[in-house]
């Protein structure tokens, strides 16, 4: 479904409005970020929840970093739609419109970027992180350092206004001489240099996509077969994402045993996952405490470490951080009048042993091995006998709910 623009300044929107907008910046920054939690569990709206899990991935790759552009919502929200409206279209589009949202040029100083003094950082990391990469299959690097000089003189000319939401191309600081890149030479502006790239490495920015979309959706160590095959989907469809993802979602490999459970869940993964499961009659209430345990967790929203983004996989289960996500995932669970409600929904609710069945079913991605399960039913029960389980009595809801909290904390759950 479009995306309906809740949060924007209004168009045309004079200084003084733009001014007074980012005085309630830090409503404005929750507004924001509640908006992308909420789509997440697609709460507003069918059909949005894949569209929030790619923009998150995606945010990861071409990365900005709120408070390097000022804290300035506004600019945040321009960023995070521009990533919203293109997630599914062309991946050349997105490349091109986000490198000019005033996040980006600011983040990655592409305002300095102007004739006889270029700044590189930006043609660097447009290549490194956001397209290329640096070496190839074969090992061997996909451009050099003189691409990367080349590269940026064609990037020259925009800037940011202090009161703008919009990048502006100042041709007086455009560098309009010839420039080479990639062996091909020319006076490259902007754009130019952008199609330049997804022209001379398609390959390689394909692939580079592929395994984005691929850890984004299936595991943490991308099937290099299946990246393959997502990146000629991607060469064949100029560069357009959703059918490489429709391609992916449908395949067998997406369904086989071998791609269950294989990707470790982000704090927001697990945290959200577990609010959608947990079947909340207010769960958007929960969203402030989400965003703070995210980040203890390691993951700051609009916040990266740095413009690699975050590394994610088995580094979300470090020692340091796993008691962490224990504590997370017991608040989750930690409100009454819940788990019985959600416990009543089961198929056998009084039957302790399918309960505790369902409700890892409903929990966790993968089979728990008998043990485990039995050591769940004890939880369950508390100390009763099996025929006296009872979930609507008042002290069924602790018993659940440390049933919830236990299923949560295992290795398991950890899994998506």
């Amino acid at each position: 479904p479009p995306y309906v623009d809740l949060f924007a300044p209004p168009a045309g929107a004079p200084a003084g409005d733009v001014q007074a907008y980012n005085t309630a910046n830090g409503q404005a920054f929750t507004a924001e970020s509640n908006g992308v939690l909420s789509e997440a569990l697609a709460l507003r709206a069918s059909g949005t929840a894949l569209r929030e899990r790619l923009a998150l991935a995606l945010h990861g790759v071409l990365t900005t970093h709120y408070g390097e552009y000022g804290n300035r919502a506004h600019r945040l929200h321009r960023y995070w739609s521009t990533l919203r409206r293109n997630v599914l279209g062309s991946y050349q589009t997105l490349v091109r419109e986000v490198g000019l949202t005033p996040a980006m040029l600011l983040y990655l100083d592409g305002n300095l970027n102007r004739v006889g003094s270029p700044n590189e950082n930006y043609a660097r990391e447009l290549l490194e992180l956001f397209t290329t990469g640096i070496d190839g299959p074969d090992g061997l690097p996909i451009y050099t350092q003189q691409d990367v000089a080349e590269l940026a003189r064609c990037l020259t000319g925009w800037t940011v206004p202090s009161a703008s939401n919009d990048g502006l191309f100042v041709p007086s600081r455009f560098d309009a001489g010839s420039k080479t890149v990639f062996g091909r030479t020319g006076a490259f502006g902007y754009d130019a240099a952008v199609d330049l790239v997804f022209a001379e490495r398609a390959e390689a920015v394909a692939r580079r996509l592929a395994r984005v979309l691929y850890r984004a959706l299936v595991a943490s160590e991308p099937n290099e077969e299946v990246v393959a095959e997502m990146a000629a989907v991607l060469r064949a469809n100029d560069f357009a994402t959703e059918p490489a993802v429709r391609a992916l979602l449908a395949s067998r490999h997406f369904f086989s045993a071998g791609a269950m459970g294989t990707r470790i869940r982000s704090p927001f993964d697990l945290l959200l996952g577990l609010i959608g499961a947990s079947g909340y009659s207010d769960p958007e209430a929960q969203f402030s405490t989400v965003r703070s345990q995210a980040r203890d967790l390691g993951f700051d929203l609009f916040r990266p470490p740095d413009v690699a983004g975050w590394t994610g996989g088995r580094t979300w289960l470090d020692t340091g951080r796993l008691p962490l996500r224990w504590v997370a995932t017991d608040r989750v669970w930690a409100r009454k009048n819940e788990a019985r409600a959600l416990a009543m929904t089961m198929p056998a609710p009084y039957d302790p042993y399918a309960l505790t069945d369902a409700l890892a079913a409903h929990v966790v991605t993968v089979p728990l091995p008998a043990a485990t399960r039995a050591e769940g039913v004890t939880i369950l029960l508390g100390g009763i006998p099996d025929y006296e389980w009872d979930p609507t009595i008042a002290s069924a809801e602790g018993r659940i709910r440390g049933l919830l909290q236990f299923l949560s904390r295992l290795p398991e759950a950890q899994l998506a």
